[in-house]
């Protein structure tokens, strides 16, 4: 009766070690927070004076460059993962995608793919994209995308295994009139912005920095009325006027400044110098003494 029993628990656990050897291995494919993108040749924080396309924008008619980096995760054993990356916008029928990535454990890769935008000849706000990553078989399709980077999959699945969106947002399309003024503002924004109330020290830099100020306000007015090109000249020369108002306050200001901090090292260097003739001169005396020719 005992060896009964004792026979019957062990196909008991050699039934469960083979249930658990053909259960699919579930594990993330990719290594959650690692995974990151960077898209060219677009502005970012763009505030429009109409308020009709601000945040981020791109010049319709050209190329943006998308790029993305993967990490796979550690996995106990080696295990290929066969990656696309693909990018959607909303003037677009479908996903376009990068060429197929082969990542084993832990290794990062990285890949880019170029979008043509659409040309516009008006600002052209909000338009959406997302960036989606598959892991599955070479050939065939994945399936509908859902989840996030830890979504877990199914290890030698012949079958969807991951799927996850990477990033999504929107951005507006511009004129090249329209994109080239709206550099411009941020430029001489990012100037003037930074330095403030306070100013810069000296009448003649300030007086400059009120020029761009006034400049801005011109082209936020061309803006406004539509002359997109004569708001893209007023917005270059309130950039001329914060960058001379930056090189006076240098020329005026900073040279002194840089007078102040330079002439004690200077000083410095001059006491060195003087104790060293010092030091060499009396080591010479010394040597002078002791081979002098006695009397």
């Amino acid at each position: 009766m005992q060896r009964k029993k004792i026979v019957i628990a062990c196909l008991s656990l050699l039934l469960v070690g083979l249930a658990l050897s053909a259960a699919p291995n579930k594990a993330h494919a990719f290594t959650s927070g690692n995974n990151s993108f960077a898209i060219s040749n677009v502005l970012t924080n763009f505030s429009s004076p109409s308020g009709v396309g601000s945040g981020t924008v791109a010049q319709g008619g050209t190329t943006i460059t998308v790029t993305v980096t993967l990490q796979a995760s550690a996995f106990p054993t080696a295990y290929q993962r066969n990656v696309t990356v693909g990018y959607k916008g909303d003037w677009m029928s479908s996903y376009q995608n990068a060429s197929i990535l082969t990542l084993t454990t832990g290794q990062i890769a990285s890949t880019s793919i170029s979008i043509s935008l659409p040309t516009v000849n008006a600002i052209s706000p909000s338009h959406t994209w997302s960036i989606e990553i598959w892991d599955g078989p070479l050939t065939g399709n994945i399936g509908t995308c859902q989840g996030n980077d830890s979504t877990e999959q199914n290890r030698g699945s012949s079958t969807q295994t991951a799927c996850f969106q990477l990033a999504s947002g929107s951005v507006s399309l511009l004129t090249g009139d329209q994109y080239s003024a709206a550099q411009a503002r941020n430029a001489a924004l990012t100037i003037t912005g930074s330095i403030g109330i306070a100013g810069l020290g000296n009448s003649a830099a300030n007086a400059q920095l009120d020029q761009a100020s006034a400049e801005q306000s011109l082209g936020d007015q061309s803006w406004r009325s539509s002359d997109f090109a004569g708001a893209k000249t007023h917005y270059q020369n309130a950039l001329n006027d914060a960058n001379a108002a930056l090189a006076t306050a240098y020329n005026l200001s900073g040279g002194q400044g840089n007078a102040v901090i330079i002439s004690p090292i200077l000083a410095a260097v001059g006491t060195v110098m003087f104790g060293l003739g010092g030091l060499l001169a009396g080591i010479g005396g010394f040597f002078y003494l002791r081979r002098r020719p006695k009397a």
